[in-house]
């Protein structure tokens, strides 16, 4: 499941009512278009939806331990110190282990910096 993914609207009601202290008859008598089977549902796809988002950031979490600034935004003096090592004749990887982002944001930079053709 992606990480945007969302409840569907039936889930979204049922939860809603479980978290409003009504119990599973309750639910079933009060709502026609609600079976058992609904109730069940709504659990699975909520820690589904759960799980997806602690497997995200856990990679997130993973690729922060090797490359400390990954989706963090960049700073103008980054950009600064990119340019000049990329002058310098830097590799990407060099230059990723120097400021602490992974190869494909620094070649996305360089690209964006208009200097992609330098980078080796």
């Amino acid at each position: 499941m992606a990480r945007s993914q969302k409840l569907n609207r039936k889930s979204v009601t049922v939860l809603r009512l479980i978290a409003d202290g009504h119990s599973y008859a309750q639910i079933v008598d009060s709502h026609a278009d609600i079976t058992y089977l609904d109730i069940f549902a709504a659990a699975e796809e909520a820690l589904e939806l759960l799980e997806s988002y602690s497997v995200y950031d856990e990679r997130i979490t993973k690729i922060k331990q090797k490359h400390s600034r990954a989706y963090e935004r960049w700073m103008d003096e980054e950009d600064r110190e990119l340019a000049g090592m990329c002058q310098e004749g830097n590799t990407v990887a060099e230059m990723a282990d120097h400021l602490g982002r992974q190869p494909s944001a620094i070649r996305s930079r360089l690209m964006r910096l208009g200097l992609e053709a330098r980078a080796r």
